[in-house]
């Protein structure tokens, strides 16, 4: 499995309770491309915090399965577009873990250019009694709502309106594809840039690629693409 990358999406954490972007009673519903953006965090700090601080509680008692725990044992190179922490929590070696959109656990500050610049967000010290004001504390914001571009903090999140950095770890992953020769896709509906390139990287080359999922969508359908209908547990359990 040395040369194996596998990509995760929404539809590995579905099956820990986690509410994914796409599909039934998906955070589509909720207008997420104008809710998650930088355009709108200066727009409306408020709203976006507060809409970032229920993401977290929606997630943040949920536990890894079976899934998350068999590529963390088995030390798979994964790249996750999940900003859930749950590879993190099933203890996935860090080394061998590109969370490739984010960990909704961590805050930067505005102006950061580097990775090793992350703390953790400590959203569970809001008192939602006193939301606003908490989060605007959390975050080095002003009572006003008025960000700084040097003391201000925002979430480590990809927003809908941003381009991949090294914050987010992008030239490892582009490395890892071109060295696999074997790239995965696990529950992602490839819909973003990174799944798209990698896909055609995969084709292009003559790897082996695998598309895992219950519903796979219609633009992994290439020549030489293994689709497999299987949740990810299923998959991961009798793969690895």
């Amino acid at each position: 499995m040395q040369n194996t990358v596998v990509i995760t999406g929404a539809g590995v954490s579905v099956e820990s309770g986690i509410q994914p972007f796409r599909g039934k009673n998906g955070l589509w519903n909720e207008n997420p491309t104008e809710m998650a953006s930088n355009r709108f965090f200066r727009k409306n700090t408020s709203a976006f915090l507060q809409w970032y601080y229920h993401r977290f509680v929606s997630c943040k008692d949920a536990l890894p399965n079976r899934a998350h725990e068999i590529l963390a044992k088995q030390n798979i190179k994964v790249v996750t577009q999940n900003v859930d922490n749950l590879h993190v929590k099933a203890e996935h070696p860090s080394n061998h873990l590109i969370e490739i959109h984010g960990n909704i656990n961590f805050k930067r500050k505005i102006n950061a250019v580097y990775i090793e610049e992350l703390e953790l967000a400590n959203w569970n010290q809001v008192d939602e009694n006193n939301l606003e004001q908490d989060l605007f504390d959390l975050f080095k914001i002003s009572k006003e709502g008025i960000i700084s571009e040097t003391q201000s903090y925002r979430p480590h999140i990809l927003l809908f309106d941003e381009y991949y950095t090294e914050l987010y770890q992008y030239d490892k992953a582009l490395a890892w594809i071109d060295e696999a020769d074997t790239i995965i896709f696990m529950g992602t509906s490839n819909s973003v840039g990174f799944t798209y390139g990698a896909l055609q990287v995969g084709v292009h080359n003559r790897k082996k690629v695998i598309v895992v999922d219950p519903n796979p969508a219609p633009s992994f359908n290439h020549p030489g693409v293994e689709i497999i209908k299987e949740t990810a547990i299923d998959f991961c359990s009798r793969y690895f």
